[in-house]
């Protein structure tokens, strides 16, 4: 192996212990490096990365508690481009237990060494480390600019010279095709690998997650089971396995198997998101809570913190408590749901984020929403309205982070035109599908598909009936449809214009008509509405009026 030389090197040692952070820079100008800068945090690091592009990092996993760590600094680095593509990123730690070192390899940094460890050994990691950045740089280089039909053709070119990274090149490569969904490509390659005696674990594990992207679950089981009976790879043949038996609706075997991934390696927030959604499709919404609970946890300090993540942790504890077996347990979550909302009030997250979002609306749609699991229809309704028309008012376009729970609020109140149009909007955005938000579409085009079409068809029924004057088969079409969607605005709407229709033609009032009437007005009047059904409220509220004040 050739000599790392370290003296036209840039260096940037990131460690919160001031002790360490000066005996590594000690080192590393005992190794001959001249330009070493050195920060006691992952946001120091950041900023001395945007001022310039260092050539090796060595950073520590721990950088003080509530703060950034060393692989959530390298994931912000990368994403935000502020490291080269040949930049070393080695990681540092005292730390050794199995969890944390997981957490850290997943996100592939260049190396990862346990202290203490002596000059020679650091020297040692850095130069391999070196070496095979630089062979591979043109590689690196072309994914980094996104170049990835150039960066196949080079993994191509070194496999068939006969590098000594083939295997290196031959896992790039195969992460290139899953890229670009060519999984024929990816299996045939990976079934060249697989000859002989002895397949690489790597190898194994690549083609089981191949077999899945391609349909094929039993073949990708089969080798996940294979993986998952390793000490060393276990986790990654767990997630695929979990996966394959949530696909085939074995849940209970998947929940356990995702459930025992988490524990050998909970840093990771790809296996966290499966794990939700896995809990979801079983009905566990107590593993899904928490679960999204490390989602925000996990996140906060990392480059994914979003407030979309506190949100969906809210939305997973009124899930549970939406489908809590009993009163007493439903009141348990709908009360951690408000204490969770009031320690976040000023959480940092809130306080720096860019995101359109207003922590006030977002209350009262959390409100609205324990309101509707109560069974208080009327008051989830008026909430829902309040906030529709502060949305409109306070935002050129709608907070997109805001939506679900609106969206979730329209389809359990029937509100299904309203639903579809914001649902359109949430496809066509640019918002991050995790699994989170797209389990919430999912759900609410399954409720919009199971009721929908009936409850368009009494509608359109009713307003072909009221055209030709048929009044009483038109309030009777309005009332099925009301059934279905039993709080939407515009069917009420409809049922008083009938119900004005049919009491002008009596000499003697019907008591349940008058009743219905009543109910209905009360259900709109002080109702904030869309401009639409304002206008058409606004018709008929005095004939109303006069009719019920009469009556």
């Amino acid at each position: 192996m050739a000599t790392l030389s370290y003296h036209n090197k840039r260096v940037l040692v990131v460690d919160d212990q001031r002790p360490f952070l000066i005996l590594l820079r000690g080192i590393m100008n005992n190794l001959g490096a001249t330009s070493v800068v050195v920060v006691q945090n992952g946001e120091s690091a950041v900023a001395a990365c945007r001022h310039e592009k260092f050539d090796i990092i060595i950073s520590d996993l721990h950088l003080g508690s509530d703060k950034k760590n060393g692989y959530q600094l390298l994931e912000e680095l990368r994403v935000r481009k502020l490291i080269k593509p040949t930049t070393i990123y080695m990681i540092v730690s005292a730390d050794s237990d199995r969890p944390v070192v997981l957490g850290s390899v997943e996100r592939q940094p260049d190396g990862y060494i346990i202290k203490p460890f002596s000059q020679s050994q650091l020297n040692h990691r850095l130069a391999r480390a070196y070496q095979k950045r630089m062979t591979l740089k043109d590689i690196y280089q072309q994914i980094d600019s996104g170049q990835i039909s150039g960066a196949i053709d080079t993994c191509l070119q070194f496999i068939r010279l006969g590098s000594r990274y083939n295997k290196v090149c031959a896992s790039i490569l195969i992460d290139l095709f899953w890229r670009e969904k060519r999984f024929d490509e990816a299996l045939q390659l990976l079934e060249s690998l697989s000859q002989g005696s002895k397949t690489l674990p790597w190898v194994t594990i690549a083609l089981a997650r191949t077999y899945l992207y391609k349909g094929n679950v039993s073949k990708a089981m089969l080798l996940a089971r294979k993986i998952a009976e390793q000490k060393l790879f276990a986790v990654e043949g767990l997630d695929i396995l979990a996966e394959c038996l949530a696909k085939q609706e074995e849940l209970e075997e998947a929940v356990l198997t995702i459930q025992k991934a988490l524990n050998m390696a909970p840093y990771s927030l790809t296996r966290q998101f499966l794990a939700v959604e896995i809990a979801r499709q079983a009905g566990n919404f107590e593993m899904a809570k928490n679960c999204c609970q490390a989602i925000l946890d996990q996140s906060k300090k990392s480059v994914h913190r979003s407030v979309i993540h506190l949100c969906n942790y809210i939305r997973s504890i009124l899930d549970a408590a939406d489908k809590a077996e009993d009163k007493k347990q439903r009141n348990r979550y709908q009360q951690e749901a408000m204490l969770v909302l009031q320690r976040n009030r000023n959480d940092e997250l809130l306080t720096r984020t860019k995101e359109a979002f207003d922590y006030g609306i977002f209350e009262e749609l959390v409100g609205a929403r324990i309101n509707l699991i109560d069974g208080k229809m009327l008051e989830a309704k008026r909430a829902l309205n309040e906030t529709q028309y502060d949305l409109r008012t306070r935002f050129e376009e709608y907070p997109l982070a805001l939506a679900p729970d609106s969206l979730t609020l329209m389809c359990d109140l029937g509100e299904f035109e309203e639903a579809g149009l914001l649902l359109d909007k949430i496809k066509k955005s640019d918002l991050p599908l995790d699994s989170n938000l797209k389990y919430l579409i999912q759900v609410t085009e399954d409720k919009q598909n199971e009721i929908r079409d009936n409850y368009n068809k009494y509608n359109k029924d009713g307003i072909g009936h009221y055209a030709e004057g048929q009044y009483e088969a038109a309030y009777n079409a309005f009332l099925k449809a009301q059934e279905l969607a039993p709080m939407n605005t515009g069917v009420a709407l409809n049922l008083l214009q009938c119900l004005l229709k049919l009491m002008e033609k009596m000499d003697k009032s019907d008591q349940t008509l008058v009743v219905k009437c009543r109910q209905l007005y009360r259900m709109v009047d002080g109702m904030r509405l869309p401009q639409s059904h304002q206008t058409k409220f606004d018709s008929i509220k005095d004939s109303v009026k006069h009719y019920l004040e009469r009556r």
